[in-house]
């Protein structure tokens, strides 16, 4: 049986399985808009097929819920869920994103028992908050999340550590104005076999539990212009 980490949170999928002994066979990436994901399912079985393996070998998700974007959340969550359909051997959960971003910045006893916050683009000249906590080898759900503005940064000073995705740096800098820039760590990818590995056995969290900072802003359909 393997154990299979998935993440497509934002502008790039992340698929990872970890074998029967407990070693990573393959972590790989793919830049992949989300509103442009129909070779995703296929990209993922070529993964599994370079090593002679194939959907039906796994036995357990773990799935990246956020924060991150509304559509490859749910895109990533339905998929899991059709997937896993009827398969009662098949067992399925939500992992918090953030917290494989952290495993991917951090050595567990770097930060063990501190606080720490993954960052995001929030547009709007702000920046996206979701606060963590070290236990046990784990980065666990804390209760300070939010959307902040320059002129509202307080929130930061409660936390050991930041960690935040290579594309968001110039808006995360700009709106901090260079105060993190001994505590940040940006990263390149999200390592998916980091959803796996974190809080291991614990499926209490649903895969239709996401996580959006930010909630989703319904706009009016407008007609298309005419050619």
């Amino acid at each position: 049986m393997l154990r299979a980490g998935f993440d497509y949170s934002w502008a790039e999928a992340s698929f990872a399985c970890i074998d029967e002994e407990g070693k990573v066979i393959f972590d790989e990436n793919i830049a992949l808009p989300p509103r442009n994901a129909s070779s995703l399912p296929v990209w993922m079985e070529q993964c599994l097929a370079s090593h002679n393996r194939n959907f039906d070998d796994i036995g357990e998700w773990s799935v990246g819920n956020g924060p991150g974007s509304f559509t490859g959340l749910r895109l990533a969550s339905a998929f899991v869920m059709g997937r896993s359909f009827r398969r009662e051997n098949v067992a399925r959960r939500a992992v918090p994103t953030a917290a494989a971003m952290a495993h991917t910045a951090f050595r567990a006893e770097e930060v063990s028992g501190k606080k720490v916050a993954a960052l995001f683009d929030g547009r709007r000249d702000e920046i996206l908050l979701y606060g963590m906590e070290e236990k046990n080898g784990s980065f666990l759900p804390g209760k300070e999340n939010g959307v902040l503005s320059a002129a509202d940064l307080s929130m930061l000073s409660s936390f050991d550590a930041f960690v935040a995705l290579e594309r968001d740096r110039e808006q995360i800098e700009s709106v901090t104005n260079g105060i993190l820039q001994d505590k940040i760590i940006y990263i390149g990818h999200i390592k998916a076999a980091f959803l796996i590995l974190n809080e291991p056995g614990d499926f209490s969290r649903p895969l239709t539990e996401l996580v959006y900072l930010r909630p989703a802003v319904f706009v009016d359909p407008v007609i298309p212009r005419s050619v």
